[in-house]
């Protein structure tokens, strides 16, 4: 036997037992990574420590931790005043926001105004807008910003309002923002005085990269407040232009749950900016009467891990006529799967619609491989054909809707930072779900005959990504 057989057999068995021995993931993410490292020499090992390992992040999320703590007390005790008991809905969703809230989610809040923007040049315009008439404060965090037109758009708007004296600040993340942090229009930020600052700046020593900042967050004045699945760029997304155009959505919220908004870009900020919490706080919004109830709820690896996958589990479970769900990467678990099939077998409409053409072949693979199953148990598979559908959005019964910044896979429920929205006002719910049916006139359903006679390589590559599925 040879040295470098040797040391490849005693790395593998090695890396497995660190494996095992981890307490942070489930037992389906340990049994992927397992996998990875055995079935994949040497590179396998690579990816575990770049992608898998816990300890190389483990200071900066308890620096996280301590802000979040830091800010979410501060905050509340100085201009905050806890939401009364009659804020909470007063019908069968009562427990829900109390399960929501006990995730760590905010209270729910009245008094906000809702608008729904799915248009993508009305949506640019109207955050261009509301930049325009700022007066104190513009803070925006967003995953990818592009130096196209939107973003183009959006950063004339911040300089010209930076000139008028207002505080700009603008957080992207190092990897998703990548081009833009080397572009001319970050240089022309910055010359404006418009404050742009990486989130999770890429280091080989201290940060997963698999780490990554992927809310979508504007808060201006306090007041306004901007949240969904749209990323900073145009709808024809230059960087991935072969699946556009990307279909988004997002809402417009004037009110108490801005503040909310507000105390997790402060919470980001201060991870990557050492500034007083004072300089960056704003008053809490006056309630407008008879106004929606909203709940904001951040996730993240600094907060429990499961928590957005238990927040999606608890919505299966109170949906009773009609559950819809969008999204662009479907990549369940086992559980989850378990959920979906047994709403569908209880009689409640249960539909899903995915993209057709999905911009990750492995993640397209993984995602079709859970079909079968989904599909005899009475699930509505729809798959949108126009373009990339990136809304993340769930609609119950006609009656609470939710907007995500995350995608249904173990990436945004573990590993990335997210953040969701969700309201019991009936009126936006009835135009989420009017997009959502037109969502599926532009989509094909999947036939269950038609889907049984894939081939059998089809179904091997399918079941095969399925292995992996745990750590996508």
């Amino acid at each position: 036997m040879d040295f470098p057989f040797l040391l490849d057999i005693v790395l593998r068995l090695l890396f497995t037992g660190i494996i095992i021995y981890r307490n942070k993931s489930s037992s389906p993410v340990r049994l992927g990574w397992v996998i990875v490292v055995l079935l994949i020499p040497f590179i396998g090992m690579i990816l575990y420590l770049l992608f898998g390992e816990v300890w190389r992040d483990r200071g900066r999320l308890a620096r996280h931790k301590a802000i979040i703590e830091r800010v979410r007390k501060q905050m509340e005790t100085i201009t905050i005043a806890p939401s009364a008991p009659d804020d909470k809905p007063q019908n069968a969703y009562s427990k829900v926001a109390n399960a929501f809230e006990f995730q760590g989610a905010f209270p729910f809040r009245q008094g906000n105004q809702l608008q729904l923007f799915s248009d993508p040049k009305q949506t640019v315009l109207k955050i261009a807008e509301d930049i325009d008439q700022s007066k104190k404060s513009c803070h925006l965090l967003f995953y990818i910003w592009l130096d196209d037109n939107s973003g183009n758009l959006v950063a004339n708007a911040l300089i010209r309002a930076r000139q008028r004296g207002v505080e700009c600040r603008v957080l992207v993340d190092a990897m998703g923002s990548a081009q833009f942090l080397n572009s001319a229009l970050k240089k022309r930020m910055d010359d404006g005085g418009v404050e742009v600052v990486a989130s999770f700046p890429l280091s080989v020593f201290d940060i997963r990269i698999d780490h990554r900042n992927h809310r979508k967050i504007i808060v201006i004045d306090g007041n306004i407040g901007w949240t969904g699945s749209r990323n900073l760029a145009d709808a024809e997304f230059r960087i991935k232009p072969d699946f556009a155009p990307w279909v988004d959505i997002m809402v417009r919220i004037y009110g108490p749950s801005v503040y909310d908004l507000q105390i997790v870009f402060i919470e980001d900020w201060l991870l990557e900016q050492d500034v007083p919490i004072e300089t960056l706080m704003t008053p809490l919004p006056k309630p407008e009467n008879n106004q929606s109830q909203v709940q904001v709820f951040a996730s993240g690896p600094t907060l429990d891990f499961r928590t957005l996958r238990q927040i999606v589990v608890i919505s299966l479970f109170i949906a009773k006529r009609e559950l819809i769900i969008t999204t662009p990467y479907f990549v369940p678990d086992e559980a989850s799967i378990t959920a979906y099939c047994g709403l569908a077998r209880s009689g409640t409409r249960t539909i899903l619609i995915l993209p057709k053409r999905n911009d990750s072949r492995l993640v397209a693979a993984a995602s079709h491989s859970f079909y079968q199953d989904l599909l005899d148990a009475g699930v509505e598979i729809y798959e949108y054909r126009p373009g990339l559908l990136h809304s993340k959005t769930i609609t119950i019964d006609g009656q609470l809707s939710i907007l995500d910044t995350a995608n249904f896979d173990r990436r945004s429920f573990e590993l990335n930072y997210e953040i969701s929205f969700a309201t019991t006002d009936i009126t936006f719910t009835s135009q989420l779900r009017d997009l959502q049916m037109q969502y599926i006139s532009d989509s094909d359903r999947i036939d269950i005959n038609q889907w049984s006679q894939r081939s059998s390589y089809t179904r091997f590559i399918e079941n095969t990504a399925r292995l992996f599925a745990p750590i996508l």
